[in-house]
Parts: C-alpha cells; sequence; structure tokens
C-alpha cells in the first residue's frame, strides 16, 4: 500500500512538472507582450534621446524582424539599472559583464569603450597605468563601478554627472576621474574652458553588453538576442552599422 502510494505521489509529481516545463515553454516560444522596452543613458550617436543612435539601431534590428516593437527610453544610468531590476523594463544598454546583480547577461557583447582617466599632470606626472592610480582619491558616475575591474588600491568616490566630478578635479578634492573616454572628451568640450590644462589616459577596455530582466520573459530574449546577435554579427549587418554611424573601433574580430 505504501508503495502504490509513493507510486502515485511521484506520477503527480512528475505530471506537475511536465505540465511546469511546457507551460514555461509555450511562453518563451510566444511571449505574448511583443513590445520590447530597453532603457540607456544618454550618450551621443549611441543612445539619443528620440530613439537614434548606434545601440538603440542594433537592438532594433536584433527584435523586430521577429515582429517585437522596440520602444526606447533614456534615463541615468543607475536608475536603467533599478527599472531593469524591478522588472519595469526589459533591458538597458552599457552594462559590464556581471557587474550588476539581479539581471542577466548574455554571450554576446555590443561594443566595447575605453576607460581613460582625467587628471591635472602635476598629481600624476608619468602615467604607468591603472597602478598610477594607487592611493589617489577617484571618482565616477554612481553606478559604474569600475573598482570591480581594476586591480590597484584607491579611495573610491561617487559623483551625480560627469560635470560634477571635473568640478571636483578643478578644485583637487579628487585626484582622477574615470569614464569612457569619448564621453570625458565631449563633457570637456561643453564645460571646461582650458581643458589643455588636464591629461586623459587609457585606464582599460572593457565590453558593452544589454542586461536583461531576471524573469523568464527576459531569459528567452536574452535567448533571441544571442541567437540574432551572432546572425547578424556573420552575415556582416553589425559591421555595417558601425560603419554607417561611422564608430572609432569595431570591437570584434574580422
Amino acid at each position: 500500500m505504501y508503495g502504490a502510494t509513493s507510486l502515485r505521489s511521484a506520477a503527480t509529481l512528475l505530471l506537475v512538472t511536465v505540465a511546469l516545463f511546457f507551460s514555461a515553454l509555450s511562453f518563451a516560444k510566444t511571449l505574448p507582450n511583443r513590445e520590447i522596452t530597453v532603457i540607456s543613458e544618454h550618450w551621443a550617436d549611441a543612445t539619443e534621446i528620440d530613439g537614434s543612435g548606434l545601440y538603440f539601431e542594433i537592438m532594433r534590428r536584433v527584435f523586430e524582424p521577429l515582429g517585437y516593437t522596440v520602444k526606447t527610453q533614456t534615463t541615468t544610468y543607475s536608475r536603467s539599472v533599478k527599472l531593469v531590476q524591478l522588472q519595469k523594463m526589459d533591458v538597458f544598454l552599457g552594462s559590464y559583464i556581471d557587474e550588476q546583480e539581479d539581471v542577466i547577461y548574455p554571450k554576446w557583447h555590443f561594443d566595447a569603450e575605453q576607460v581613460a582617466a582625467v587628471y591635472k599632470p602635476n598629481v600624476i606626472s608619468n602615467w604607468q597605468g591603472e597602478g598610477s592610480l594607487e592611493g589617489k582619491t577617484v571618482a565616477w558616475v554612481k553606478g559604474y563601478d569600475y573598482d570591480e575591474y581594476l586591480e590597484t588600491e584607491f579611495n573610491k568616490r561617487e559623483v551625480k554627472s560627469r560635470r560634477q566630478g571635473l568640478s571636483l578635479l578643478a578644485s583637487d578634492r579628487i585626484d582622477a576621474l574615470l569614464d569612457a573616454h569619448d564621453e570625458i572628451l565631449e563633457e570637456l568640450e561643453a564645460t571646461t574652458p582650458e581643458p589643455e590644462s588636464l591629461t586623459i589616459s587609457i585606464v582599460k577596455d572593457l565590453r558593452l553588453y544589454p542586461a536583461f530582466s531576471d524573469s523568464l520573459r527576459g531569459d528567452e530574449l536574452r535567448r533571441i538576442y544571442d541567437k540574432r546577435f551572432e546572425k547578424l554579427l556573420i552575415n556582416g549587418e553589425i559591421k555595417q552599422l558601425f560603419d554607417e554611424y561611422e564608430w572609432d573601433r569595431f570591437p570584434f574580430s574580422q
């Protein structure tokens, strides 16, 4: 009697497991909401407020031929992360691999950026790579977490914006500001009267990934992204987009 009951329980458990599996599989194949929400910080020519830009276009090329509609939004980087972690948005752009918790990462990066340090030459007179930051007070925009990718020990400070970081640098309250090389140049041109009084040095190259919501839906979108992005990379469409936008670097083997 005990054996029969155990067998029935095992059979019931098996049926429930199979039902849940096929239910999940069905959801993953259909993704009933065909609108994909992509959020990012605003980066010139990459993620423009009007929805244009290389990175947003890559996401459209990945998903829209399959019948999805890609909706874009720009906000601060930290808010982008939080909205995806809360599953209010599907994906945010421009994350380093495993940088954030409670999101999931794909296999394929879509770009890579040169992380640079901007500093006064009298503070760091002889740049020797990231080791030159040892013991210094180093800042970056909140949410970027560059310290997770560097091995040098320094005093960390987060700022609300690049502009605030440059202001602290000018007043000697920090020794260096870390950010993407192109973003530093753009901010210096817009806000700094004498940018030649500062030095910019490359610290490290880091790949950029989309980060998806940690959910069944997010996992399926990640699977679609990896499959489609690889196809677009092989057939040359990704290279064509980089050429159209006159991007400085193509971060894939050719």
